[in-house]
């Protein structure tokens, strides 16, 4: 692609797409070098610079408190209309500043005031710089990115970003680690100084050098040219459902961001945990996000970026909540099996959060003034992002020192009774805070209106794969497990278990799916598919903390999947289904999911999975009646109620689909008994 720094009028596909790419990278490249300058590795090296909680939330807030400097950037992008000429420059000096940053060691003493001050002014002399570069970068690909792929896209970036930003943050984890056990104390902080130079001499530099060699298409005509710069930069706010956005982007920041940039504080100074595995656990949050984009940005095109929004911000306000658990067990595999759990679902719900938040803002904007409409949305965000950060500082400080216990006392005649409730204490509280503004944010997305939007309720439908006919297959079976079904359906309706719920649901399925076709390559597999299917399955329950509330669910999921990797063939069809009911019933049996459960998820499965693989669900059905006969002893019942169970549930599955579906299983399942 030829160079050039002036926008381009027309771009051929070749040149579009090249400059995708290139865009791609330039991401990841400054992805890498923030990932050093930002997270654990930043509050890190502040603490070994001697900051309070005030002062690493500053820290924390300065990189987006100062993108109130996109005001004037968006007024010259409007005034210059060159995008790269405007904005690669300043990242390049944004980038040469993390140097001066890295020196402050050498020539301050640490831990002390003076220093941390000097890195506060250098990082929000970075910020304002950045900013520019931010503003001129949001236009840019605004024109670039075709509109119907704004989801897989931007999924696409995000996932190779996040993949790139986890090694590099594990990798300066371990060199933090590893130069501090080779050094003199008072050395040690200079681990952080070669990791800022390093990565601003190189993957600095790489970003700003993969912008330059990008395309910008040239900006549409402005509708008018002497409009004034107030009434250019107030646009946004007389558009009433832009406006809406607005109140969204700084209320979510805000309230989210009380709690975030605490986490790792909270992990190295209240639960004594390792650098590295801090960032560990912060590059396990990447990790599931990247894995679950492939869900997201596909998911935002069909039903509309707010919804899934509104999805995987439900899901981040309960995982913020969640936080407020870890402390209250002295066990700890306990507090490491919940901080893990919590990290896996972050990821996912961030994932969701950060792919539709700018491209909302995008879409959203009209063409003609997209400048103006996501400078501002930009500015809304990082606002609230950097006052969040500051004044969850000031209450991390404020109650550090402080704890509130609730004790309850049943006095009687014969006796005295007292139970404690578990104690709230230092940033207890400000994860309860962050999630109850958080809850204010919702309320303010349900007011917004995107076009081509779809409901909630439709969406979660659809990741959790139908969890309403498998609710009917409860009701419906003699025997049920009632308590199982209603804690379940309860479960359901609060917002971020749904999601949570339905995250899991999917990877079951992807996984025994995944088990199968590694497998699945003749008729001699079956003993092979009931192994995999089964140990795919257990691995999915040791994640759940109760199995037994979505026990069916679970193994509904597992033989679903199961049958996905089949083909239409019989002798294939064979090959699965039998034994990937054998094997998720029986790794279910033995991992705390009742019999009955285990019995009616797997044959509800096993034809739902069919009837959408486009198998034969007659013949899936029948596999699946050998097969209850087969292990009916291992459940402890006879024959006879092991098929009446399994043959009640088909019946379920095979009618929520279709009238001719139930047909087939019906007339399979009546030659069966006679």
């Amino acid at each position: 692609m030829p160079f050039s720094i002036s926008p381009s009028p027309t771009l051929n596909e070749r040149q579009m797409q090249s400059s995708l790419r290139l865009m791609v990278w330039e991401g990841a490249a400054s992805g890498a070098m923030f990932s050093l300058g930002s997270g654990g590795l930043m509050a890190a090296f502040a603490l070994a610079l001697g900051a309070n909680n005030l002062q690493v939330g500053i820290l924390a807030a300065l990189p987006f408190i100062t993108q109130i400097a996109q005001l004037p950037s968006i007024l010259a992008v409007e005034k210059f209309r060159a995008r790269k000429a405007l904005g690669v420059p300043f990242n390049i000096a944004a980038q040469l500043l993390w140097i001066p940053m890295a020196a402050v060691p050498f020539f301050m003493e640490t831990p002390g005031s003076t220093a941390i001050f000097a890195v506060i002014i250098l990082l929000g002399l970075r910020g304002i710089l950045a900013s520019t570069w931010t503003t001129a970068w949001a236009s840019w690909m605004r024109d670039l990115v075709p509109r119907g792929l704004l989801g897989r896209y931007y999924g696409r970036r995000l996932a190779i970003i996040t993949i790139v930003v986890s090694v590099v943050g594990l990798s300066a984890s371990f060199f933090v680690n590893w130069w501090e056990g080779r050094s003199e104390p008072n050395d040690a902080i200079y681990a952080y100084s070669i990791l800022l130079v390093a990565g601003s001499l190189t993957f600095g530099l790489i970003g700003s050098a993969l912008a330059l060699r990008a395309s910008e298409p040239l900006m549409p005509a402005a509708i008018r040219s002497e409009t004034s710069s107030l009434s250019i930069l107030s646009e946004p706010l007389k558009d009433k459902n832009f406006q809406q956005l607005l109140k969204f982007l700084f209320t979510w920041s805000f309230a989210s961001n009380l709690a975030i940039p605490f986490f790792a504080v909270y992990m190295l100074t209240q639960l004594e945990m390792p650098l590295p595995l801090v960032v560990g656990l912060g590059v396990l949050s990447q990790l599931s996000g990247v894995l679950f984009l492939r869900v997201w940005g596909p998911m935002a095109d069909r039903v509309g970026l707010k919804t899934v929004l509104s999805l995987s911000a439900s899901l981040y306000l309960l995982i913020i909540l969640g936080w407020t658990f870890t402390a209250f067990s002295q066990q700890t595999d306990y507090m490491l099996g919940l901080i893990i759990l919590l990290h896996f679902f972050a990821g996912v719900a961030a994932a969701g959060v950060t792919l539709t938040v700018g491209a909302l803002s995008v879409k959203l904007a009209p063409e003609e003034k997209a400048t103006a409409f996501i400078g501002v949305a930009g500015i809304a965000t990082n606002l609230g992002v950097g006052v969040g950060a500051v004044i969850g500082g000031l209450l991390s400080d404020f109650f550090i020192a402080r704890s509130l216990q609730l004790e309850m006392n049943w006095i009687g005649p014969a006796e005295a009774i007292s139970w404690a409730a578990p104690t709230v204490a230092g940033f207890d509280f400000l994860f309860i805070i962050s999630f109850i503004i958080g809850l204010l944010a919702l309320n303010l997305l349900v007011a917004l209106r995107e076009e081509g939007e779809h409901s909630r309720d439709e969406a979660l439908t659809e990741l959790t794969s139908r969890f309403s006919p498998t609710m009917r297959a409860i009701s419906s079976v003699p025997g049920v497990g009632t308590a199982s079904a209603i804690s379940y359906g309860y479960l359901k309706r609060v917002p971020g278990i749904d999601v949570a719920l339905g995250v899991t649901a999917y990877e079951v399925a992807a996984s025994t799916q995944a088990a199968v076709e590694s497998v699945a390559r003749g008729r001699t597999i079956a003993g092979g598919v009931a192994e995999r299917v089964g140990r795919a399955l257990e691995s999915s329950i040791a994640n759940v903390d109760d199995a037994r509330a979505v026990g069916l669910e679970l193994t509904r999921q597992a033989t679903r999947g199961a049958m996905h990797a089949g083909s239409q063939t019989a002798s294939r069809l064979e090959n699965v289904a039998k034994a990937s009911v054998l094997g998720s019933i029986r790794a279910a049996i033995g991992n705390r999911i009742t019999p009955d459960d285990a019995l009616r998820g797997a044959a509800y499965g096993i034809v739902e999975g069919a009837i959408e693989a486009g198998s034969d669900a007659g013949i899936a059905a029948e596999l699946a009646v050998e097969a209850a006969r087969e292990v009916a002893s291992e459940l402890s019942l006879s024959e006879q109620e092991a098929v009446q169970l399994a043959s009640a549930a088909m019946l379920d599955a095979a009618s929520s689909e279709s009238a001719e579906a139930a047909d087939i299983v019906h007339r399979v399942l009546r030659q069966d008994s006679d």
